[in-house]
């Protein structure tokens, strides 16, 4: 199984926007297992409060803004709850 990390907009849950290049050209970044997720989601907020000290952005993203959804498309409420604990 796949899987995805998604982003709160105002029209509500959606994948997040996070590529990697293929051969093919820029393809949604999906994940193996959900710890790897979970794993590109601490690098990456250790990059934004790296860059917030560093006085390159202005304020940190909201952890409660991101979340670790099955690529097919639907959501398991216990996975996106459990992660949203540990975030």
């Amino acid at each position: 199984m796949l899987y995805k990390i998604e982003l709160r907009y105002i029209h509500g849950w959606d994948d997040a926007g996070w590529t990697e290049e293929s051969d093919d050209g820029f393809q949604p970044k999906r994940f193996q297992n959900i710890e790897y997720a979970y794993a590109a989601l601490e690098e990456f907020f250790a990059g934004v409060k790296a860059s917030v000290i560093e006085g390159n952005m202005d304020m940190e993203e909201k952890r409660c803004d991101y979340r670790i959804v099955e690529a097919e498309g639907r959501s398991s409420d216990w996975m996106s709850s459990e992660v949203e604990k540990q975030l």
